[in-house]
């Protein structure tokens, strides 16, 4: 079992961070190169062939340019079916509320350079009103994802990937003054003020970035560490959403370079979330038998470095590009007559051929720009950015060969969409998770859940669901949508919009001769891949295959059937559905299980904390 004291986990740390520190180490490096020297005023580093802004300009936008939408279904369809519908809505609000793109936006940004981390909390939310307020919960929760940087991350150096680290975590900073302020206003958090006291202003903040010329703001480190597999608190459980612990400790004043004394600056807590943790860590390629994945720029940085030599190389032999005349000097006259004229004719006695020579000293060889052209052709190969992906084709290969390379760049971006996509869904299934089980979670979803309910003003209440169907968290299914987090041009949706009226024409009429055609999954099907993720919306599916059941009657003696006309659907008598005035009800009827929580977080003042 690993030791939980203050000492033996700062060590484990500190291990961790030094297996950290060597993945980032030449991550500031490329951030210079990255701005270039006016960025900063000068303080970057100018690399003629920028790959690090050609990469990251062209793949972000690639990776996410939208929020996600999320699909939730279950494996119990029939008992969890309105509980997969609330919480589909209810992620897909928390998105747009959270406008959770811009922070995506950070961690595809991270994951090219190196690894990106996620932080998932709940906390206040502070945007409802009063009255919503008294409606919701008297203290409603709002899951929170946060940033964390990279230099503040660290994991178990032991462990070959995240679902086996034995421990977790990040380091924060924060106002003396003020944690001391939280930890005699709130007793009940489990501060320990005594402890926050020997700590000394400015300890630990060496090696943070851009801390080295700061003023002094009497801000202390602190490191918090999850532990999954120790369960301190006897009193609560798995059963009951409490899954490891949480440590908070800090190096103290009394510190020297052989001695350092830590303290656990608050009482260690069960930590209230989903068994996989509340980080959510994002990579590209995983390295076997290393938990840090390998970055695309990271991978060909050494290629970046040899073409950028050579370019450097052949710059400084064009600026020392000079060419020379040689002239007889029994001729005074003729060098200042060379040097000032262009384009006249100047008579000169006796002139020769051998009086005047001309002569090219220095410049780019056909060598250097032959080397050059092979280390860009090899750099683009082994990065995957080719000339189309660029938005340039000059017309050197055929159109054969351009297809190739876009299907060989095609797979490669797949695969990092993919990544990206697994780690974003695991995010949004940390948030379900708050949704599902937190009771003190409660908002409204908006009038687009409102339509596809059936409600005149849905809310999202956690923790209502009905334990005694046998359904768990586990037997819901969440993914995002096809194409929901990537960009769609106007004359993409002008398209699609045709495309759309001609096949909902060309299906409608078949849906109630062919009842026994799935139409709502082969609708949902066909949306996915036109990327049109309502299109099974646009069509009642199941009103039309009641059309289709109804037995027209036919008078006496009359061959031919009369007609159905529009206005009899509905009327009383007739067997088709009708419309029913809607009530007020929230998604998830049944009563909220009362489960031990942990005590509601203040509004937040500081960083991110577990």
């Amino acid at each position: 079992m690993l030791k939980t004291d203050a000492t033996s986990l700062f060590a484990e740390i500190e291990h961790a961070e030094a297996l950290r520190d060597a993945h980032v180490s030449a991550m500031g490096e490329q951030v210079d190169k990255f701005t270039g020297p006016h960025y900063t005023g000068g303080g970057g580093e100018y690399v003629p062939e920028n790959h690090y802004y050609e990469y990251v300009s062209l793949m972000v936008p690639r990776l996410i340019f939208d929020n996600p939408r999320v699909r939730v279904t279950s494996r119990r369809a029939g008992t969890q079916k309105d509980v997969a519908a609330a919480l589909r809505h209810g992620l897909n609000r928390w998105c747009r509320d959270s406008d959770v793109r811009k922070l995506l936006t950070l961690i595809a940004t991270d994951c090219l350079f190196n690894f990106g981390v996620l932080l998932i909390t709940e906390e206040i939310n502070q945007t409802m009103s009063s009255h919503e307020q008294t409606e919701a919960k008297s203290k409603p929760m709002w899951p929170t994802v946060t940033r964390i940087p990279q230099k503040r991350f660290f994991v178990d150096p032991l462990a070959t990937n995240i679902q086996e680290a034995r421990f977790v975590g990040h380091k924060w900073v924060r106002d003396k003054e003020d944690l001391l302020s939280e930890a005699k206003n709130n007793p009940d958090a489990g501060w320990n003020a005594q402890a926050i006291e020997l700590i000394s202003e400015g300890t630990g903040l060496d090696g943070l970035d851009g801390r080295e010329d700061a003023p002094d703001r009497g801000e202390i480190v602190a490191y918090e560490i999850w532990v999954p597999e120790i369960a301190e608190d006897s009193s609560v459980g798995v059963d009951e959403g409490f899954h490891g612990t949480i440590y908070t400790l800090a190096v103290g004043g009394d510190t020297t370079e052989d001695e350092r004394k830590t303290e656990m600056i608050r009482e260690p807590r069960a930590y209230y979330g989903p068994r996989w943790g509340p980080y959510v860590f994002f990579g590209m390629y995983p390295v076997p038998d290393s938990i840090y994945p390998l970055s695309p720029i990271i991978a060909v940085e050494g290629q970046v470095d040899d073409l950028n030599a050579h370019v450097l190389a052949a710059s400084h032999s064009a600026e020392n590009y000079k060419r020379l005349i040689f002239t007889d000097s029994s001729d005074p006259r003729l060098p200042q007559k060379v040097k000032e004229s262009d384009g006249y004719v100047i008579p000169v006695q006796g002139l020769n051929q051998q009086k005047m020579v001309q002569a090219e000293i220095g410049g780019m060889t056909q060598t250097q720009m032959a080397y050059i052209e092979s280390a860009r052709d090899r750099l683009d190969r082994n990065s995957g950015i080719q000339e189309a992906q660029r938005g340039n084709v000059e017309g050197r290969g055929t159109a054969t060969e351009v297809q190739i390379a876009e299907q060989a760049a095609t797979i490669r971006l797949a695969f990092q969409k993919q990544q990206f996509q697994d780690a974003v869904e695991r995010a949004l299934r940390t948030v379900a998770w708050y949704l599902y089980y937190d009771d003190r979670i409660a908002f409204p979803l908006g009038q687009e859940a409102a339509n596809d309910l059936g409600m005149i003003d849905p809310w999202l209440v956690g923790g209502s669901h009905d334990d005694e169907s046998g359904a768990t968290f586990d037997d819901l299914e969440l993914e995002i949508e096809p194409y929901s987090m990537e960009r769609t041009t106007e004359g993409t949706l002008q398209r699609q919009a045709r495309e759309v009226l001609e096949l909902i024409s060309n299906i409608a009429p078949m849906i109630p001769q062919t009842p026994y055609v799935n139409w709502a999954e082969l609708l949902t099907m066909l949306g996915d891949s036109m990327n049109v993720p309502d299109l099974d919306k646009y069509i009642d599916t199941d009103f039309a295959m009641t059309l289709g059941g109804m037995q027209v009657l036919t008078p006496q003696g009359s061959g031919q059937a009369s007609p159905m006309l529009a206005g009899q659907v509905g009327q009383a008598g007739n067997q088709g559905p009708a419309l029913r005035p809607t009530e007020r009800m929230r998604p998830i009827k049944t009563p909220p299980r009362a489960i031990p929580q942990p005590p509601p977080q203040q509004a937040p003042q500081g960083p991110a904390q577990l």
